[in-house]
């Protein structure tokens, strides 16, 4: 018994110009048709095929490889499937990145706190340096914020948010709040503290 299947990519494109007349760089009809076989095709080869195809209609080499990170890596995807996928290629997840950065800023803050403790035994105002460890340490451990203070301490990078009535994990108060991802985890906030 024999298995055959294929796979056909076809990309038709027509010029109408009311003139009739055609710049020199311009084609007034396009065809391309990709096939191939298909019975013995795995992913990384199907997505090859979809590369090519793209190029062949115009994309760039960036655009491509935007889009297969977008098919990878978005919110209807799992985390753990996510993790995998960044494992095998040597990529770290934002979250990911995040958790080991901000632990290593913490420590830094900290230790920065104790040595300004450490010179200053009799001051009994915090210093700066206690200060800016506390404030970093809320902007890290947040897991929703209000719009004030995620414009404040981060910068908004998603097209729409989840909003819901709640307390704001930086300010405290009670405003419409929403996770500090849409916010960039509030690392802007936490990288200008540490200055």
């Amino acid at each position: 018994m024999t298995y055959e299947a294929k796979i056909t990519l076809k990309f038709d494109s027509k010029w109408e110009y009311t003139s009739g007349i055609y710049d020199d760089a311009m084609l007034p009809e396009e065809h391309i048709t990709m096939a191939v076989p298909a019975q013995d095709l795995n992913t990384t080869k199907l997505f090859t095929l979809f590369t090519n195809f793209a190029r062949a209609i115009g994309h760039t080499e960036v655009s491509i490889m935007k889009g297969a990170c977008s098919v990878a890596f978005n919110d209807m995807r799992s985390v753990e499937d996510m993790r995998k996928v960044a494992e095998e290629y040597d990529l770290k997840l934002a979250e990911d990145y995040r958790d080991e950065v901000c632990k290593l800023e913490a420590e830094v803050r900290d230790l920065k706190a104790k040595l300004s403790r450490l010179e200053q035994p009799d001051n009994s105002q915090y210093t700066d340096e206690e200060m800016d460890a506390m404030n970093a340490e809320v902007l890290r451990n947040a897991e929703v914020v209000c719009h004030d203070c995620g414009s404040k301490y981060g910068t908004y990078s998603v097209g729409c948010s989840s909003t819901w009535e709640g307390k704001c994990n930086v300010c405290g108060k009670n405003a419409p709040i929403t996770e500090v991802r849409d916010y960039g985890y509030l690392y802007k906030g936490i990288k200008e503290l540490k200055k």
